[in-house]
């Protein structure tokens, strides 16, 4: 096999010497959408998710496992070309600039900001975000990166959001992380205040006000 370097090493076996679980590890009781623990290997750096849907089941990140290991430590790890100094998050493993020839990428830690590339207003959701609604769904390019990712953008009314709007990295509970992209959100940037009310915002509100007086006769 030619050698080469733009490939990452994928161990084939891995011993992992950090578990955390809970008490539902091997227990199928009906609990829905449920965290029980993920094990790490830190001489591998591989990061192996357990949860629990209606069955057990798990997954491994593989080369991606630093940043499924840094969810649960509040910490943003992207990947930058050291060609090109393109940055990455969701992180890639290559290099996606043409000119690069799939260089590999290199591990940096990311500034918890960004600003928002595009959003939606959320009208319907999954049981964990249910009671939000309505909720602003962004797509936030963090620290100067070439890619966005979707998540929550909280602490703000639907109608306020706006493209480009600059906004944090807010993380949940350590004891409530479970090493995916829920275990943060983003909230707008410390400062930051929305433009005055136009015809586009007063629209929105209009269409979200049933939304929250559904959401109220929820239990």
């Amino acid at each position: 096999m030619v050698d080469d370097k733009r490939m990452h090493k994928i161990p084939d076996e891995v011993e992992y010497t950090d578990k955390h679980s809970d008490d539902f590890r091997g227990d199928v009781r009906e609990h829905g959408f449920q965290f029980v623990g993920y094990d790490w290997a830190p001489e591998e750096e591989q990061f192996k998710i357990y949860l629990h849907y209606d069955q057990l089941y798990y997954w491994k990140l593989a080369e991606l496992s630093k940043m499924g290991k840094g969810f649960l430590d509040g910490e943003l790890w992207g990947t930058k070309c050291p060609k090109c100094g393109d940055k990455f998050f969701p992180p890639r493993v290559n290099c996606w600039n043409l000119d690069c020839n799939l260089e590999k990428t290199e591990w940096i830690k990311l500034k918890p900001e960004g600003h928002v590339h595009t959003f939606t207003i959320a009208g319907w959701s999954g049981k964990s975000s249910l009671k939000r609604l309505p909720f602003v769904l962004a797509y936030v390019v963090i620290d100067g990166c070439q890619t966005a990712v979707a998540n929550e953008l909280r602490g703000i009314d639907p109608w306020d959001a706006e493209f480009g709007m600059p906004v944090k990295v807010v993380w949940a509970d350590p004891k409530d992380r479970r090493g995916t992209i829920t275990d943060f959100w983003f909230e707008p940037a410390d400062g930051w205040k929305p433009s005055p009310m136009n015809p586009e915002k007063e629209r929105i509100k209009e269409l979200c006000q049933p939304v929250y007086e559904w959401v109220k006769t929820l239990k």
